[in-house]
């Protein structure tokens, strides 16, 4: 069953590449053999219905058969496995990076029990950005109070959910950007 088929116009050749990636696309979980057999057959099937066609061009007479042998999957863009594995580690050290940071809120909070007079969001006079900070300054201003703890434990509800949306998103094995990876 060993047949070639040979096409002179570029059109046709472009075509009848497109239907070999495609089909070995289909294909690759096989092994080499099979594969081989199966593409051998495929070839030899598209000779036949190539032959039957009552086009005119050599491009038509392929196309037709093209449509009557079925549609192939065709193989992800190249640039899909790059930007899935890109995805991958930045997700990796985004979700490290943030853990880290939320340890060190989960920490003030357990810190905050112990000593409430000390530990809090302040504001230092001529700074206007708060700061989180272990010890209290002289004329600092406590910005949250009593509720450093819950607004504390809301920040790290809250900002873990995101990252395990995002774990889901690109780290979970199910995830679609593992799925692309594996593809």
């Amino acid at each position: 069953m060993d047949v070639t088929l040979e096409f002179s116009t570029p059109e046709a050749r472009h075509l009848w590449s497109d239907f070999l990636r495609r089909l070995d696309w289909s294909n690759r979980h096989l092994p080499r053999a099979e594969r081989e057999d199966a593409q051998a057959e495929a070839m030899a099937h598209m000779a036949e219905l190539i032959a039957i066609s009552t086009q005119e061009t050599e491009a038509d007479r392929l196309r037709d058969a093209l449509s009557r042998f079925g549609a192939l999957p065709s193989p992800p863009p190249v640039w899909r496995a790059p930007l899935a594995i890109g995805l991958h580690y930045l997700a990796i050290m985004i979700i490290g990076a943030t853990g880290l940071v939320l340890l060190i809120l989960l920490h003030m909070v357990v810190m905050e029990l112990f000593n409430p007079a000390g530990v809090g969001l302040y504001l230092y006079p001529g700074d206007p950005v708060p700061t989180l900070s272990y010890e209290n300054q002289p004329d600092a201003e406590e910005v949250l109070g009593g509720w450093f703890i819950p607004a504390m434990l809301l920040i790290i509800l809250a900002t873990g959910a995101a990252l395990y949306g995002l774990w889901r998103l690109t780290l979970a094995p199910t995830g679609p950007v593992s799925r692309w990876m594996k593809r």
